[in-house]
């Protein structure tokens, strides 16, 4: 360990340590923090098929951009990247049609749905969360209008600090 001997080493050696502990914290604080938007540069559509695991769905989202003709490139890379999250909470809003005593459509109602997706205690790849969100929502959306997926917001934190996306639906 060097001596310190004079003020000038003394502020040196201060610097150095300084600079090591700015670099600590920021990295740290990049691992916690939810990022405000994710996926919303990828196209899928919850009508598809459910894919067998989150390798099989990138792969087929590789098919659909060949299928619809998206003139930009599909990136398997983002998909197959780690997320910062381990757990995540999305919402999206599901209409429900309220028929009359006759059969006929009076309106539609709108009900918000969770989903709870889960990494098990290990960070989630983009192709987990889509996996398991296609999987929580094919039933209700395969026949909806609103069945393509534009992408997540981030909305917050919930009571457990669990972080809360908007899912973004198109038609």
């Amino acid at each position: 360990m060097p001596i310190i001997n004079s003020v000038p080493n003394l502020i040196k050696y201060t610097w150095v340590i300084s600079i090591v502990i700015i670099n600590c914290s920021f990295t740290e604080r990049q691992i916690n923090v939810e990022p405000d938007l994710m996926l919303e540069s990828v196209a899928w559509s919850f009508k598809e098929p459910i894919p067998d695991s989150p390798s099989a769905l990138t792969n087929a989202i590789s098919v659909y951009y060949d299928e619809i003709n998206i003139p930009k490139p599909f990136d398997k890379n983002l998909l197959t990247s780690t997320s910062p999250l381990e757990r995540l909470d999305v919402t999206y809003i599901y209409a429900l049609p309220k028929i009359n005593k006759k059969n006929n459509l009076i309106e539609w109602e709108k009900v918000p749905m969770i989903v709870k997706i889960d990494g098990g205690g290990k960070f989630l790849t983009y192709a987990d969360i889509l996996w398991q969100l296609h999987k929580a929502v094919y039933t209700y959306l395969k026949n909806d209008d609103h069945h393509f997926f534009e992408g997540l917001e981030f909305s917050g934190k919930n009571e457990e600090g669990v972080a809360e996306y908007e899912m973004w639906l198109g038609n």
